[in-house]
């Protein structure tokens, strides 16, 4: 079984390719600078990293936009278009997104 270095090493051939190609999926935050941002990509584990990028690129590949798969969440739960719930779940984080559209996908 590969560690998450191999993986990182193997796949991008170094961690600034795989922060390079993980930047453009990722909001950063509004007061940040763009070398901040890549700075405290930096800091995170390959792991996480490479576990970042599948989801991101799920929802992407599945869904285009976090918009559509929580338009389509909403539309399962609720059966119609509730900006309260809409706001909350745009709260979310991409994982439980994800999990939540497969639970619902799931009934």
């Amino acid at each position: 079984m590969a560690t998450p270095l191999h993986t990182v090493k193997e796949q991008f051939g170094s961690k600034e390719a795989l922060v390079a190609k993980v930047m453009p999926l990722l909001a950063k935050n509004e007061d940040e600078s763009e070398a901040e941002f890549q700075d405290r990509l930096m800091r995170v584990s390959n792991k996480k990293l490479l576990r970042l990028l599948e989801r991101e690129t799920k929802l992407r590949d599945s869904f285009g936009t976090r918009e559509t798969l929580v338009d389509q969440i909403v539309q399962a739960r609720a059966g119609r278009d509730d900006a309260d719930l809409k706001n909350k779940l745009l709260g979310y984080s991409t994982g439980r997104l994800l999990s939540i559209q497969w639970g619902l996908s799931r009934k």
